[in-house]
């Protein structure tokens, strides 16, 4: 085992066990102990996700020019800080700073770990390695949740700030035993600059408007992202507030919470292998069959959870739910990547997606935090009506073929 495929396991350990460790109870720590309001908690949503649109270039330019490893060490260390902060100063200005500097932190290692592991293992190598490190990912997410209810039974900020620790651990692990063999700086003629850079961009737009399947993902992610920002801060709260979930849970929500999140998270890994094993990734039709088949569950859950009369109805329309998004993710992936028929564009393409989604989730955030701030009912049935477009997006155009990635545009 070489040394980067070695490090390359344990930070996939570390980060998603900090990570499932640190968010099962987030929204929880946030509500009660920082005493932020539904509103609040989208808006400092908004605030990482503008962080993350004006870093993501300058943050590539310290990666491509001085070193991918000093990037993903910047990138834990900021992530570390963030976490650190929140759990031992709990108030809302420190929640904002945290939302800044964690979104910082995330460019700089967006990209970049992916780009280290690349150089270091090999293209060949690249994809193996990576869903091994998924595998070992999702068993440390287990893990991570007994953590979280474990020491959020003590004390709500605890995970936060565990998480945090773990965080730090790995930028002073990647310091001291990361290795970056391969890593070759552009000549300084040739080193990104803002002139390459738009050119680049200018590739991958043009790409993008020579394939109609393309166009239309991007208007499929920026709807995803309009309607997630409600989901993502306020699904806990919903639980919390309208159901009581402290007082059913017997004064112990953060247990409550990690169940359900186990049990969302068995089901994905299940459905994720029969996925696997039944389904065509190379036809095109099917998997945005599936897609439009998950995107309609996904707003049927959202009604039903706006509209949930019971917590026992919550808390199905939440796995099944989760469950949907979930597998919804690694199809629009492929979908999206068998589109690009240019390799030297092709994270360029990516990345325009992934701004898409940003651009949504900026877009739906303060709308949707003021409905959260008035009735958390009615911010997912509003949430539902934002996420319909995709509806008419996914639906199946017989008339139109997919474009074939062979086929010259």
């Amino acid at each position: 085992m070489s040394s980067a495929y070695r490090t390359h396991l344990i930070l996939s350990f570390v980060v998603d066990l900090a990570d499932v460790m640190i968010w099962t109870g987030f929204t929880v720590f946030q509500l009660t102990v920082i005493g932020m309001s539904p509103l609040q908690l989208v808006l400092v949503g908004s605030i990482f996700e503008i962080t993350i649109l004006l870093c993501e270039v300058p943050t590539g330019v310290i990666a491509d020019l001085i070193s991918r490893r000093l990037s993903i060490i910047i990138g834990f260390t900021l992530t570390a800080i963030a976490y650190i902060l929140q759990a031992s100063f709990p108030l809302f200005e420190v929640a904002v700073l945290g939302a800044i500097i964690w979104g910082v932190g995330i460019t700089c290692l967006s990209g970049a770990y992916d780009a280290w592991l690349a150089d270091e293992l090999g293209q060949d190598k690249l994809g193996p390695a990576l869903l091994r490190g998924e595998q070992v990912a999702r068993v440390a997410a287990l893990f991570g949740l007994v953590g979280s209810a474990t020491l959020g039974s003590i004390a709500l900020g605890l995970p936060v700030l565990a998480g945090g620790l773990l965080f730090a651990a790995c930028a002073f692990y990647c310091l001291i035993a990361m290795p970056e063999r391969n890593f070759h700086p552009a000549a300084s003629e040739e080193r990104t600059t803002w002139r390459k850079m738009g050119s680049t961009l200018r590739d991958g737009v043009r790409t993008v408007r020579r394939r109609p399947n393309l166009v239309r993902l991007l208007a499929v992610l920026f709807f995803f992202g309009l309607f997630s920002e409600a989901w993502d801060r306020l699904w806990q709260a919903h639980l919390i507030t309208t159901f009581d979930l402290a007082t059913l849970a017997l004064g112990m929500p953060l247990v409550a919470l990690a169940v359900l999140r186990g049990t969302e998270m068995l089901i994905s890994i299940v459905g994720a292998e029969i996925l696997r094993r039944r389904m065509d990734t190379n036809n095109q039709r099917q998997i945005r069959r599936m897609v439009f088949i998950f995107t309609a569950v996904m707003v049927t859950s959202l009604l039903m959870y706006g509209l949930a009369p019971h917590i026992a109805v919550a808390i199905l329309v939440f796995v099944t739910f989760s469950v949907a998004r979930s597998l919804i993710w690694p199809l629009l992936s492929v979908w999206q990547n068998a589109q690009i028929d240019d390799s030297r564009v092709r994270a360029t393409v990516l990345s325009l997606g992934g701004q898409s989604d940003a651009l949504g989730q900026l877009s739906g955030g303060p709308l949707l935090g003021a409905v959260g701030n008035r009735s958390l009912r009615a911010v997912f049935l509003v949430s539902a009506v934002l996420l319909m477009p995709n509806l008419w997006l996914l639906r199946d155009q017989r008339k139109h073929a997919d474009v074939s990635i062979t086929e010259s545009s």
